[in-house]
């Protein structure tokens, strides 16, 4: 009996170690995130100004940015939150999915740099279709037992969670065929793409468990 208490003990740290070093890698990618972002300098308010206009592309790539990993993020949240043992798989496919997140900020630059010029943007995409790629990874191992997942699998759930973990690879694969067709404009709205398919998959896919209809309730009985 202790052997086994102490077995659940062990898994049980094992998991809460997997999850809250996850969630530093995250934590620490978005500080990065935040570094490029310079101070101009500028004696006089019109040089500051100007400092300030010379750092939209990097603001812009901040924030694109931002979105992205906090989606990643709740996606991660949302495929392991109901993980109930501690799992090898899950833990090495995991670390996958951080390798290309922590490439993120070197991307992020790259692209305010660059002024989201073509290698930059091709970078950029890449790195979030290796991130969609390893994110789709961890959502089917971590569903491939029902054991795994306290309550269990709901139908069409394992599908739901893979194809919102594809969105991100989706779109940005979407943004790399259209850079290479000449529509640069086009190629930008990578994100409302990626809205566009969590809405689809919110609709068609998403397990919703049926209504149970109330008993009405009794009539009172009339007075004779």
């Amino acid at each position: 009996m202790a052997d086994a208490h102490d077995h659940e003990s062990e898994d049980s740290r094992l998991l809460h170690r997997t999850l809250f070093f996850t969630d530093a890698v995250f934590a620490i990618v978005l500080t990065l995130l935040v570094l490029e972002l310079k101070p101009p300098e500028g004696a006089t308010p019109a040089e500051a100004i100007a400092g300030l206009a010379a750092l939209t592309e990097h603001f812009v790539a901040f924030v694109m940015s931002f979105v992205l990993v906090a989606v990643f993020w709740v996606a991660h949240m949302n495929t392991l939150r109901r993980l109930q043992q501690f799992d090898w798989m899950v833990a090495i496919v995991n670390l996958f999915f951080l390798l290309p997140i922590c490439l993120l900020p070197f991307s992020s630059s790259l692209l305010g740099v660059a002024k989201f010029g073509f290698v930059a943007w091709r970078f950029y995409s890449w790195n979030l279709i290796a991130t969609s790629l390893a994110m789709v990874a961890l959502a089917l191992v971590v569903t491939r037992d029902e054991a795994l997942l306290s309550g269990g699998l709901a139908p069409r759930e394992r599908a739901y969670r893979a194809v919102r973990a594809a969105a991100p690879g989706i779109a940005f694969a979407a943004s790399l065929a259209l850079l290479e067709a000449g529509q640069t404009a086009l190629a930008r709205w990578a994100l409302v793409l990626i809205v566009i398919q969590f809405l689809l998959a919110e609709r068609f896919l998403k397990h919703r468990p049926k209504k149970v209809a109330e008993p009405a309730a009794p009539e009172p009985a009339k007075a004779s």
